[in-house]
């Protein structure tokens, strides 16, 4: 699912999902930083739905977030 245009600067959705849950507690393992990085998620995809209604090769922010959310809960 990971669709993501590769000349973009985004971070790799592992690599953002390990760092909002390492925001919450140094090494990201605790199942508090993870429910606070999720909520972190929630809060981005609810206040900017980005779906990319024009069909572009530009990457859809809310596929971005919701593929970070679903890395978050694996971790």
């Amino acid at each position: 699912m990971n669709n993501i245009n590769r000349n973009t600067t985004y971070m790799s959705i592992k690599e953002k999902a390990k760092e909002l849950c390492m925001k919450f507690d140094k090494k990201g393992e605790t199942d508090n930083a993870k429910q606070c990085a999720l909520i972190a998620v929630d809060y981005i995809i609810t206040s900017n739905p980005h779906s990319n209604p024009f069909n572009t090769d530009v990457y859809s922010t809310m596929c971005y977030w919701q593929e970070v959310k679903q890395e978050i809960e694996k971790l």
